[in-house]
Formats: structure tokens, C-alpha cells, sequence
């Protein structure tokens, strides 16, 4: 089992060869899931998109199961946050509840945006390797 950021769900849309590589390997592993959070960062965006792409993006999600946020994520988000907060090291409010939510159902984390998730302690990441951030 894998949870998908959606920075990982952009690039397989795109077709980058990396991400749709480590699809692959991932669905050969278990089940994928997205968080609720990741599902609506998506979809927000979608305006002046083609339908075409649109319709791709509801395709890929329907093949996901959704995690979703729930009093214990939250309350977690918020303990985190504050943590990092104290150190300097703030993150986006969604990244926050996305990390927490990944973590209460310890699973690892697809994403390239390693810079900021890594501030989570405890949250396991991966990514495609020849995209990521540096």
C-alpha cells in the first residue's frame, strides 16, 4: 500500500515516463491511495483544463481508494505544525493535513516534493528519482 501526492498524479497524467515506471511498480504492490486532500488540490484546478484531460484526471482517481481526513489527522496536522513552526520550518496547511493523514495509516508517501515533506518526522517518502527537486 502507497499513498499518492498529488504532484505524482500530475506526472503520470503528463506521461513522464519515471512516474508511470514507478506506477507500475506500485500497483505490482498493493493497493494506491490518495488522500481526500490531494483529491481536492486536484479537482480545484481543473479549470481551463480541456475535457479531455479533465476526464483523464477522473479516470486515474477513480482507480485510487481515498484516505480521508478525519478528528485524530487533524489534531495531528495541527501538533506538527506548530512544532515546526517553533523551529522555523513552516509548511503549507495542506501539506500538513496531507502528511498527518498518510501517517495515522502508516503507509509510505509518493511525492517529489521531498524539500518540504521531509520536515514531518516519522512520514516515509518515495519519489521518482530523475525529477525530484533539488
Amino acid at each position: 500500500m502507497n499513498c499518492i501526492d498529488s504532484d505524482f498524479a500530475i506526472d503520470i497524467l503528463k506521461g513522464v515516463d519515471d512516474a508511470k515506471d514507478l506506477l507500475d511498480e506500485l500497483e505490482y504492490e498493493g493497493d494506491i491511495f490518495i488522500t481526500s486532500i490531494s483529491v481536492f488540490e486536484l479537482t480545484y484546478t481543473t479549470k481551463g483544463i480541456s475535457k479531455k484531460k479533465e476526464q483523464a484526471l477522473y479516470n486515474l482517481m477513480d482507480t485510487l481508494q481515498v484516505l480521508d481526513l478525519d478528528k485524530m489527522a487533524a489534531l495531528e496536522a495541527s501538533r506538527i505544525g506548530r512544532k515546526l513552526a517553533k523551529e522555523g520550518l513552516m509548511l503549507h496547511p495542506m501539506d500538513l493535513l496531507i502528511g498527518a493523514v498518510v501517517m495515522r495509516n502508516k503507509m509510505p508517501f509518493v511525492t517529489k516534493n521531498i524539500k518540504h515533506f521531509s520536515r514531518i518526522k516519522g512520514l516515509e517518502l518515495k519519489t521518482w528519482q530523475s525529477i525530484v527537486d533539488r
